[in-house]
């Protein structure tokens, strides 16, 4: 149950930029009272998400800071890469899938926010059934890539694929995961 409550809030720290970018689309300009005015349209709706917002990066930084100390205090042997490929670009396709909430939510319309929501649950489903929470677009921002290798291994670095490949670098399992960690 917490394995899956931790992938979900990893989920959703993938929305963080789009909440930012909701906000923005419903501003009229970028004065004080339209924030304000924006604000009180639905306050509560706000402070949910500022509060998701806080939890998300702190889940998100827990996650990478893990993954940092385990690549640096575990025994384990690295494990040798065959058929490396970049998977940033997925990452940003499945981004294209948050453009719905940010055209079409309306914070003062409950059935707006509740259609958005059920969206979001749905891919929450996927995303955490899947274990794919590496689709997320807040890990491109911070200058980690995202790759696949082997029988369906997910390495995250902030190494370039051309790095990898010249220091013949190896990776390390977080944990039991089909997750692993490179280093600098």
């Amino acid at each position: 149950m917490i394995s899956k409550f931790f992938k979900l809030s990893l989920f959703v720290s993938s929305y963080i930029p789009v909440f930012i970018m909701i906000f923005l689309a419903n501003l009229k300009d970028f004065s004080m009272k339209s924030i304000r005015s924006l604000w009180n349209t639905n306050s509560v709706f706000w402070e949910i998400l500022i509060v998701i917002t806080i939890f998300s990066f702190f889940t998100i930084f827990s996650w990478l800071s893990f993954m940092k100390k385990e690549y640096k205090e575990s025994s384990k042997e690295g494990i040798a890469i065959d058929n490396l490929e970049l998977r940033d670009s997925e990452i940003l396709n499945f981004f294209v899938t948050f453009i719905i909430p940010i055209l079409s939510l309306k914070p003062n319309s409950f059935p707006s926010i509740i259609m958005n929501l059920i969206l979001v649950i749905i891919e929450a489903i996927y995303v955490v059934s899947n274990n794919a929470v590496y689709y997320n677009v807040l890990l491109l921002l911070m200058g980690y890539h995202i790759y696949t290798f082997g029988d369906k291994k997910i390495m995250i670095s902030k190494l370039k694929k051309s790095d990898i490949k010249f220091e013949n670098r190896k990776p390390k399992q977080i944990g039991t995961t089909n997750i692993y960690y490179l280093g600098k």
